[in-house]
């Protein structure tokens, strides 16, 4: 069974849960992180590494890959420290703060907390 509790609002549902017109910010961080979870079930080193390094971060992405193991696929013990990696790439580069401003897009993702 895969373990969705580092995400704060995809649990592994088909279907996204939340209102699009009521709870609008819910609805699209359930994509985006519905979105991650399909990729690093389907993706290998190589194709995480050329998507963060894209954006500058391929070195940080392959100082997470320690281990051997993970040179093919990244194992799930380092699914976490990806998905961090992704949710900077996220508010850096994908919803990022317009005109120097506050990012608010992450200030909404980081009030919530994951109860662990």
């Amino acid at each position: 069974m895969t373990d969705y509790s580092m995400y704060k609002y995809f649990k592994g549902e088909k279907e996204n849960p939340f209102d699009k017109e009521k709870q609008n910010a819910e609805y699209m961080f359930w994509l985006y992180e519905a979105s991650f979870e399909k990729d690093f079930s389907g993706w290998g080193s190589h194709d995480w590494y050329y998507f963060f390094d894209g954006y500058g971060m391929g070195d940080a992405f392959m100082k997470l890959l320690r281990d051997p193991a993970d040179y093919d696929r990244p194992s799930k013990d380092k699914k976490k420290q990806i998905f961090d990696l992704w949710l900077e790439y996220l508010f850096t580069h994908k919803l990022y703060a317009e005109y120097g401003g506050e990012n608010w897009h992450k200030k909404e993702y980081n009030r919530i907390t994951v109860a662990q």
